[in-house]
């Protein structure tokens, strides 16, 4: 889920009454890698989190926090709402005008963060927390910002969906850096293992740890309805024990309700080993099509034979697969 690091930050400082100063991307320029909502947030002792572009008006926003707070050294009562506009084609006409950002334009909000002008702030973090949908409206003159809509001032709503989960089979080395790299992405990651010896929190901090045998944890997820189209299967078990009744709960269509199944499903493994696997669950029925889903030897192709370098590409084809990309180095795809 977009800003959960931001969010978390701001509540830290918000149950302890600290005052924050968010800023808010309401437009920005086409193919922007901070769309609209995304967040950045400073607090009086001069540290931020988050960012709302490429690094072209970081600076610029940390200045105009400094000096909100040093216009209101008490209290954020009296400060509602800026709207602020980085014009790249403006700023090369003007050298007083706010720099753009690298090109095109971007309309930020920057807005406090208190429990005064945000009352329900505990409240989204509960829902978020729980994996639930959320919406909230920032005021763009108050300031103020609510769960609910209120009267027809002009409001920024902002979305905040589930984060996608990934459900991490096996706990090996692999397993906890692919956890580790996976949460700050924004993932909701459980790992799943019925060896109690392994899954210690230590060596998974931020996972959900869950003591069972993957098929029959993955089945009763399925069951309840927490397994969606964008829920990411990745079997490092190496065992076959494990990896077969997992992989054929996981890729048996005749068990998913419609757009439920998960389109990624990926195993760890020699490319033998994987051809085996293949052959393996044809046997146990399943339908061409179904093991053609397989993603094994999971991960993209990147050369290196280390642990780390193998979390990387995992997660990398993860990433490439749920967001449509080609995989493929950058300056391949130049026009």
């Amino acid at each position: 889920m977009r800003n959960r690091a931001v969010l978390q930050w701001i509540y830290d400082r918000y149950r302890y009454n600290m005052d924050v100063v968010a800023v808010t991307v309401l437009d920005t320029f086409d193919r922007s890698p901070y769309p609209a909502g995304s967040m950045m947030a400073f607090d009086r002792s001069e540290r931020f989190e988050g960012s709302v572009s490429s690094g072209c008006v970081e600076a610029d926003l940390y200045e105009r926090a400094h000096a909100v707070f040093g216009e209101h050294p008490d209290t954020l009562a009296g400060f509602g709402c800026q709207i602020i506009d980085f014009d790249a084609d403006l700023s090369a006409r003007d050298p007083f005008a706010p720099p753009g950002p690298c090109r095109g334009t971007l309309r930020v909000a920057m807005h406090p963060v208190t429990p005064q002008q945000f009352p329900e702030l505990a409240t989204l973090m509960s829902v978020v927390q729980q994996g639930r949908p959320a919406t909230t409206f920032l005021n763009l003159r108050t300031g103020q910002t609510s769960l609910m809509r209120g009267d027809d001032a002009p409001v920024f709503r902002a979305d905040y969906e589930p984060s996608p989960r990934m459900l991490i089979f096996g706990i090996s080395d692999i397993a906890t850096g692919l956890a580790a790299l996976a949460l700050p992405l924004g993932y909701a990651v459980t790992v799943c293992d019925p060896r109690p010896a392994f899954l210690q929190e230590e060596r998974f901090p931020g996972a959900d740890l869950v003591r069972d045998w993957p098929d029959r944890y993955l089945c009763q997820e399925r069951k309840t309805g927490r397994v969606h189209a964008d829920t990411a299967i990745v079997d490092l078990t190496h065992d076959d024990r494990f990896s077969i009744p997992l992989l054929i709960e996981a890729l048996d269509s005749r068990l998913w309700a419609e757009d439920t199944q998960p389109t990624f499903v990926g195993a760890l493994g020699s490319r033998t080993r994987s051809l085996n696997r293949r052959h393996a669950l044809r046997r146990h029925g399943l339908a061409p099509a179904d093991v053609s889903r397989l993603q094994a030897p999971i991960g993209l192709d990147l050369g290196g034979r280390e642990a780390p370098h193998i979390t990387l590409s995992i997660l990398a084809h993860v990433v490439a697969a749920n967001e449509g990309g080609s995989g493929l180095p950058r300056c391949q795809l130049v026009d």
